[in-house]
């Protein structure tokens, strides 16, 4: 594990111990049912910050597959329409402070 991982993890389990308690970085890494527990109660807390934090550690540890979307549909480029800019008459800007 190197130190990416390692502030990663550390940052999660000092985040998540202010909403869900204490958080075990060596039990989470080791104990599957542990923590799949954790995750869990991060999820039903709904802290936006801590569950991008333990989606994190979760792709660290192998727990979520992140695959790259597949297209089925032939992808067909746009074309782009050309740009027409009106001719405005000259005008005087009326609402200003001094006009």
């Amino acid at each position: 594990m190197d130190n990416q991982n390692l502030v990663l993890l550390s940052k999660f389990s000092v985040s998540a111990r202010r909403l869900i308690g204490a958080v075990n970085p060596a039990k989470l890494l080791k104990d599957s049912d542990y923590s799949a527990e954790i995750f869990n109660k991060v999820f039903e807390l709904g802290d936006e910050e801590l569950i991008l934090l333990s989606l994190e550690v979760q792709n660290m540890l192998g727990l979520v597959n992140v695959a790259a979307p597949t297209i089925s549909a032939k992808v067909v480029p746009i074309k782009p329409l050309p740009v027409v800019e009106e001719i405005k008459p000259e005008q005087k800007y009326m609402f200003g402070a001094r006009s």
